[in-house]
């Protein structure tokens, strides 16, 4: 047997070549030093050198070489436990989940074992299993995995803000349930901005998740602006978007009119695309309603603002503001000299970057412009870009969805999260008072769908009045939307998209407009549309009328004929909404 001999260098003088090799980009030279030096020796220290190659093998995409060698250091060092998280995140990149949760539980557990040093380690890997459960839809396994790691380090507003918005995915309420160590108020002050847009209609706090999320994220002073040059007096407006949902998603569906409807006389239009290419028609449609489309997703924040600065933009308008997925490092480098935030998240973003909202009157009312720190920018009619496209044809019914045929059909298709305890209880009350409807939602989890059935079973209703039916494709949900009678909106997170997909439906919608932008944008979008009838504004009032449309067939049949009558006008929103804006963003160039 060979036996290995004491290394020629020292350990330090690998690890400083190899840094300086890894530095110059020269990362294969840096690992070949690291294999040279630990084939060569039988020191303890070997676990120090394989747990550093690891790193390198995986950034250099060696997935399997990099797990040889962080399995390599744990039998070394079985307690080297960052090595054991590392391993876990190589078997999470090689689609080996159970691998990645078994390296992940056992840091967890060596806490247990009475390992004191693994506290903070078993915290991070505790983070990563609730993440890698949060995005399988894993979302009980999710909320205890986070729980578990918040009563080793309660401390980490990071992880409450997941597990505050875990509780609302699965209707889990009280949503603020204390933990220990932490009181209702440290959980109301780490909830992030999108989950207090679902639970409270108060425009001071949620100007404060923002804040405190922006505080927390991103820092005020950005690093060196790239500084886009002066703008040439009397050349079309240059106008660009940067967004990474131009595809099927709620924003993308929303915008492909307005990007048409825009004046190419006066403006051009460039997208800054980070969209997930989904392949759809809807896709291409977009890609070819504007004059350029440059595709960012590969490149880094600095790149990317570099990417809008040479094209002479002289308003970008970010579609993400503070929703998943948000690129807010490039509005921190100021690539235009004007930006502003729309569509993608309806509240304030409290980036000290944007400078105006795109809105409308109804959805930011002037109570509300102290708690918003963007300028608003009203546009004409709805900021949701009122449109009709009409469903003419289904090939669903009743029975093959599981509605009874002779009910009267109350649906909500909104996103589970944006269920509260208070909405559903009213919900519940309109059940009792009518007793021929049924409530049609959407079967997004099984938890959710558990819990909503348990609280209609607690207030003493039929299991049968509650019809879940599980995600379809856009075009399949809009032909399900026919089949109902009445469409009973989220309060305070309204409707957006599928607001403009209830009225193709030609179905009454009730909203009930509150005090924040999220609450007011279904009554914004009715209202543009001719139908302030269905827009109440207390809960009460939501009640009775939801109660007396479900209860009279003919008031039901003449809201549908006066949508129908009023439908070819909406059809000229998109180009009025364009040239509404297109006439500020030129006056605030030119000023």
């Amino acid at each position: 047997m060979r036996v290995k001999q004491r290394a020629a260098q020292s350990l330090e003088d690998v690890i400083s070549n190899a840094e300086a090799a890894r530095a110059a980009g020269r990362l294969p030279e840096a690992a070949g030093l690291y294999e040279a030096w630990i084939a060569a020796s039988d020191s303890p220290a070997r676990s120090a050198a394989l747990f550093n190659l690891g790193v390198l093998r995986s950034d250099m995409g060696d997935l399997a070489g990099a797990a040889a060698a962080y399995h390599e250091a744990l039998e070394i060092a079985p307690r080297l436990h960052q090595a054991r998280i590392n391993a876990g995140l190589v078997a999470e990149r090689q689609q080996q989940d159970a691998e990645a949760a078994r390296h992940w539980l056992a840091v967890a557990e060596a806490v247990v074992d009475g390992q004191a040093d693994a506290v903070p380690f078993a915290t991070i890997a505790l983070n990563h299993l609730g993440r890698l459960q949060e995005s399988r839809r894993q979302f009980a396994a999710a909320e205890s995995a986070l729980a578990h790691s918040l009563r080793l380090d309660p401390a980490q507003p990071d992880a409450i803000q997941h597990w505050v918005h875990l509780r609302q995915k699965q209707c889990t309420w009280p949503v603020y349930a204390p933990l220990p160590g932490i009181t209702v108020n440290r959980l109301m002050a780490a909830t992030s901005p999108l989950a207090m847009l679902a639970l409270l209609d108060d425009p001071a706090m949620q100007w404060l998740a923002a804040w405190s999320f922006v505080s927390r994220k991103y820092t005020a002073a950005a690093a060196a602006p790239v500084n886009p040059g002066p703008r040439k007096p009397g050349d079309r407006l240059r106008l660009g978007y940067l967004s990474g949902d131009l595809c099927t998603h709620a924003v993308g569906l929303l915008i492909a009119e307005l990007l048409e409807a825009h004046d190419r006389t006066r403006v051009h239009v460039t997208a800054f695309d980070f969209s997930p290419d989904d392949g759809t028609a809807h896709r291409a449609r977009l890609r070819r309603a504007v004059d350029e489309m440059v595709p960012i997703h590969t490149l880094p924040d600095r790149a990317a603002a570099e990417a809008i600065r040479d094209r002479s933009i002289d308003v970008l308008i970010d579609m993400h503001g503070l929703s998943s997925g948000a690129r807010p490092g490039i509005l921190a480098l100021r690539p235009a000299p004007f930006m502003g935030t729309y569509l993608g998240f309806i509240g304030t973003t409290a980036l000290p970057w944007v400078d105006f909202v795109v809105t409308d009157p109804f959805t930011l009312p002037e109570a509300t412009v102290p708690f918003v720190t963007e300028r608003p920018l009203y546009v004409d009619g709805s900021m949701i870009p009122l449109f009709h496209q009409p469903i003419t044809a289904s090939r669903f019914t009743r029975e093959s969805v599981g509605l009874p045929a002779d009910a009267v059909v109350l649906a909500c298709f909104n996103n589970i999260y944006k269920i509260t305890p208070g909405l559903f209880a009213c919900w519940l009350r309109i059940l009792h008072r009518c007793g021929r409807a049924v409530l049609w939602l959407l079967d997004d989890n099984p938890w959710a769908t558990a819990a909503l059935r348990a609280h209609a079973a607690n207030a003493g209703l039929d299991a049968a009045r509650l019809v879940f039916s599980g995600r379809s494709t856009h075009a399949e949900f809009r032909e399900k939307l026919t089949l109902a009678d009445l469409y009973l909106d989220t309060y305070p997170y309204n409707a957006g998209s599928t607001a403009r997909d209830v009225l193709d439906a030609g179905v009454p919608l009730v909203t009930l407009a509150g005090r924040t932008p999220v609450a007011r944008m279904a009554g914004g979008l009715l209202r543009a549309a001719g139908l302030d009838g269905l827009i109440t504004h207390s809960v009460e009032g939501y009640e009775e009328l939801a109660v007396e449309l479900a209860g009279d067939a003919s008031r039901r049949v003449a809201i549908k004929e006066e949508m129908r009558r009023r439908a070819p006008g909406w059809r000229l929103a998109p180009s009025r909404l364009a040239r509404s804006l297109e006439e500020q963003l030129l006056q605030m160039v030119r000023t």
